[in-house]
């Protein structure tokens, strides 16, 4: 009989753990498909580790081994754990007061009925508390992680985050099959414990189910020390002692060896694969792959900013992968995304941003048959947020990039294709006669009206002060020194003989994508809403790029500023010298030169449009943009004066 009962206890456990383990998967579940045989070691090492190690430390191992090869980490493998040992105190306290109010146990029973109830009780008021003071709690947690280097504050934040998330996500996991795999779990570990303890009695040490359930998770819980001397079962029958060990190493033995076996025995219960079946998706625990990204997004999340724009993101792009963030200066961010059909661009913005975001994609619709255009994939417009998916192509990159792995003449020739199609694509079919209330407009809003935000900047007093300013060693005028430029009658005269019609607005050097395939290129991020809608004000873009050098300032890390003098690693290629000299030998045959020098002022209004940005998001290297500003508006002065400069 001893045997019959202790193999049936085996069994039983086995199939208690089996089903613990389609519980503890159905966490994992929400967010990655679960590796099976990894988590069955993991269970089985740190089953063992609990025995011969006090306050269950080997759920630490049970975490880390499988979540070494998650894709969400150990962190979040850990989060999955507590969370399922969460579930189980609730089973136990129940099981204990069952017990107690039985009749069965005696002290000893209804000791740690109390225990556990207490437990419960303190565990419900947490989850209370925790929801109530969970901006309080996110602050802690971030001062907790920042004590330790980035990538430990990384792996901390990850840690919470993921701990946060699974309580908050338990709403997506199927409550039906989680509640039955519990029940099936708990009915077949009791299973365990009756015919345990049967066996227990016939080999000399009377135990009924409720001495083997106080024997586990009691206050003395069982574990190697329950065998000692002194323990548990320290005077018990040889044969009894033996029978416990057994019970606690042969099934863990048998979980690892199950997943040593060959596939095609192991079969879907060790089935080792990250490739999810076509009917079930996964969200990302974070969407971002990059580690940087990640650590500024969770520092954003703790330190309790802009909560709305999170949630809004998280609502958005969980779904997806975030390969890498190309956002540039607007306050739209695009990102290469990836999901398990395609690899994809994503734009998107909240609020006003937002409604100027699906300004752009009604212009990319309207035009789409006038131009090459990037391809559309998905839109969506939705609770004060904008976002559309464009098409990636491995073989289309910015012009930037492909002017400078490339012989310059291929740049010059699809530039010149770029313009000509535009001439008579759109600007012409589209020509309407200028309105002097909207260059009214233009000049209060895009002069005046940022200007004055330059001047009032507190960052910028002392450089907008100053008579000249010297940058990079070299002496310019300041801007206080350049008024002429920006006087009311010479800029309403300019203006007027604009051409005027429908624009890209913002034909930077990067949002034309140029093939390397072949030779085909298209547009991408146009920019409505400019008041004066000139094709020179798309000519003033192109000149913020190959003469302000925009593109080479933003990848400028810093700028150094002192007194009048600003200094920063200013960074020009011969490639630009080259495009920049063919695009003003462009504009001087197709223009006179007083409507040239209308460009070339679009372009330092480009400029100071761009400097209440910087002010906002990027004041650290701001005044390098005001520098930039100070540069192109000298050169500009200089052309107008009929002087011989980069621009003549």
């Amino acid at each position: 009989m001893i045997g019959l009962y202790f193999v049936l206890a085996l069994v039983l456990v086995l199939v208690g753990h089996a089903f613990r383990l389609l519980r503890w998967e159905q966490f994992i579940r929400i967010y990655e498909r679960p590796l099976r045989g990894q988590m069955l070691r993991g269970m089985a090492g740190g089953y063992a580790l609990n025995f011969v190690l006090p306050f269950h430390l080997g759920d630490v191992f049970r975490a880390v081994f499988p979540g070494r090869r998650m894709k969400s980490g150990v962190g979040f493998a850990l989060a999955t754990v507590i969370m399922d040992r969460f579930l189980d105190v609730w089973f136990v306290a129940l099981g204990f007061i069952a017990f107690s109010l039985l009749g069965q146990g005696g002290a000893a029973v209804r000791g740690a009925a109390r225990y556990y109830l207490v437990f419960s009780l303190v565990l419900a008021a947490a989850l209370v508390l925790v929801s109530v003071l969970r901006d309080w709690l996110k602050k802690i947690c971030l001062a907790f992680c920042g004590i330790f280097n980035d990538t430990l504050k990384l792996d901390g934040m990850m840690f919470f985050w993921s701990l946060i998330n699974t309580f908050k996500d338990l709403g997506r996991v199927k409550i039906g099959r989680l509640a039955a795999n519990t029940v099936l779990m708990w009915a077949a570990y009791l299973g365990s414990y009756t015919a345990l303890g049967e066996a227990l009695t016939a080999a000399g040490q009377p135990m009924k189910l409720v001495g083997v359930f106080d024997l586990l998770f009691g206050r003395s819980a069982a574990d190697l020390t329950a065998l000692l001397p002194g323990g548990a079962l320290g005077t018990a029958a040889p044969a009894a002692r033996g029978l416990l060990l057994a019970w606690f190493v042969l099934p863990l033995a048998a979980m690892w060896a199950a997943t040593l076996l060959p596939e095609r025995v192991r079969g879907a219960v060790n089935q080792a694969t990250q490739a999810a079946p076509a009917e079930e998706s996964y969200l990302n625990l974070l969407p971002q792959a990059n580690e940087h990204d990640r650590a500024v997004f969770l520092g954003k999340y703790f330190g309790l900013e802009n909560k709305e724009y999170l949630q809004r993101f998280l609502q958005m792009n969980r779904d997806i992968t975030i390969l890498q963030d190309y956002s540039a200066g607007s306050n739209a961010t695009t990102m290469l995304c990836m999901d398990k059909q395609s690899t994809f661009y994503r734009k998107y913005a909240f609020g006003a941003d937002g409604d100027k975001l699906a300004e752009q994609i009604d212009w990319l619709r309207a035009q789409q048959d006038r131009l090459p255009l990037c391809e559309i994939l998905r839109t969506a417009r939705e609770d004060g947020c904008c976002w559309y998916d464009m098409t990636y192509n491995p073989q289309a990159v910015g012009m930037f990039r492909y002017l400078h792995s490339n012989p310059v003449e291929k740049s010059r020739r699809i530039l010149r294709e770029v313009l000509q199609t535009l001439e008579e694509q759109l600007y012409r079919p589209t020509a309407r006669a200028a309105d002097p209330a909207a260059i009214e407009k233009y000049i209060e809003t895009k002069v005046d009206g940022n200007l004055k935000k330059i001047r009032e900047d507190r960052a910028l007093r002392e450089l907008v002060g100053c008579d000249t300013l010297w940058i990079n060693g070299t002496e310019y005028k300041n801007l206080n020194r350049l008024d002429g430029l920006f006087d009311h009658a010479r800029l309403r005269e300019l203006f007027a003989a604009d051409p005027v019609g429908t624009i890209h607005g913002d034909l930077t050097i990067e949002n034309i994508i140029c093939r390397t395939d072949n030779d085909g290129w298209y547009l991408i991020d146009p920019n409505t809403g400019n008041l004066h809608e000139s094709p020179f004000l798309d000519y003033g873009k192109l000149l913020q790029s190959l003469h302000g050098s925009y593109e080479f300032m933003m990848k400028t890390p810093r700028a150094a500023v002192q007194e009048n003098r600003i200094d920063f690693q200013l960074t020009r290629s011969a490639a630009y010298d080259a495009l920049l000299a063919a695009l003003m030998e462009d504009l001087k045959q197709r223009y006179p030169r007083a409507q040239v020098e209308s460009i070339l002022m679009h372009e330092v209004i480009h400029w100071l449009r761009l400097m209440p940005y910087k002010l906002a998001k990027d004041r650290k290297r701001a005044p390098m943009f005001y520098a930039g500003l100070v540069m192109v508006a000298n050169d500009v002065a200089d052309f107008c004066e009929g002087k011989e400069g980069k621009l003549c």
